[in-house]
């Protein structure tokens, strides 16, 4: 499967659309379109938008956690918004929400 990624940045401000199944597949696919942004000084706050992300493999919630760390190693906020139930349920079970903001 694939993940579409979209970015907007906004002064501080970077949100990250994501359309599609994050999975093993796709996780080196947001790594590589993030980067830039985690990079830019200018940006302080990302947030990820998971409005159409229709599914997310458990292995990728690990990756999240990095991202975070990284993000906060380079003094950026992280955030999680629009995820749907299933996904949902799945960051709350890997214990998610303790490391990234869930909205």
């Amino acid at each position: 499967m694939s993940i579409n990624v979209s970015i907007q940045a906004n002064g501080p401000q970077a949100s990250v659309q994501l359309r599609g199944v994050l999975d093993s597949m796709s996780q080196a696919t947001l790594k590589q379109q993030i980067e830039p942004v985690l990079a830019n000084g200018a940006i302080s706050q990302i947030k990820l938008d998971f409005g159409g992300v229709q599914s997310m493999e458990a292995a990728s919630a690990g990756m999240l956690m990095m991202l975070s760390h990284t993000a906060k190693a380079k003094n950026k906020a992280l955030g999680i918004v629009n995820a749907n139930a299933t996904v949902l349920a799945l960051m709350h079970k890997a214990n998610l929400g303790k490391v990234i903001p869930i909205q």
